[in-house]
């Protein structure tokens, strides 16, 4: 790598990390703000309910990812009801309707259907690789016994002792270079905790 391809590679990094707290407000609202214009009309799509995250992770698999476009300005998340409706019309038999399908319409559909026991969470995480900066959206659960999974289109991870743990697998399995920030999102969008560069040890 050549010293000038170096220095602007850390400040990509610097300026992800200084405003990736404020990309996930703006990521929640921006969301929000497609889904009234683009998908309320699946709102009256019912979810299934209390599943476990191993029967959530095998309904995922039923699901081509789909990347986000023109209308979700490069990344927006979806509806849960909406990725029920994809996956209602596989289960009928159909080809899965055509729209985007992204890592984080997979995960807020997890996050909704799967059981409370879990205390199922949106877990986002960002990370530069090769110089440019990438992003990864999950459904994190917490098992009885404590311990961490990730599922999305993805599949699932885990088990993980903490939040960090589950980062430095992403960073590991993915061959990045430095973490970006992190965040933690309930199932309706908002923002619960989010940070930079890795989590410490006892986010759980």
């Amino acid at each position: 790598m050549d010293s000038r391809r170096f220095v602007m590679d850390k400040i990509k990094l610097w300026l992800s990390k200084a405003f990736y707290p404020l990309a996930i407000y703006w990521w929640s609202m921006w969301s929000k703000v497609y889904r009234y214009l683009f998908l309320r009309k699946y709102s009256d799509v019912a979810l299934k309910k209390d599943l476990s995250y191993t029967v959530v992770t095998e309904e995922l698999k039923k699901l081509k990812w789909t990347k986000d476009g023109f209308k979700a300005l490069g990344d927006a998340c979806g509806t849960p009801q909406w990725t029920q409706h994809c996956l209602n019309e596989i289960g009928e038999g159909n080809d899965q309707p055509s729209g985007y399908l992204d890592c984080d319409d997979f995960s807020i559909w997890a996050c909704n259907v799967t059981s409370q026991q879990f205390f199922p969470r949106m877990f986002a995480f960002a990370w530069q690789q090769d110089g440019k900066i990438k992003g990864h959206m999950m459904c994190l659960i917490r098992r009885k016994d404590g311990k961490l999974h990730h599922t999305g289109n993805w599949g699932l991870y885990g088990p993980h002792t903490s939040l960090r743990s589950a980062c430095e697998e992403i960073i590991k399995v993915t061959n990045a270079s430095s973490a970006v920030g992190w965040a933690l999102l309930g199932k309706d969008l908002k923002v619960i905790r989010t940070g930079r560069g890795l989590p410490n040890n006892t986010i759980m």
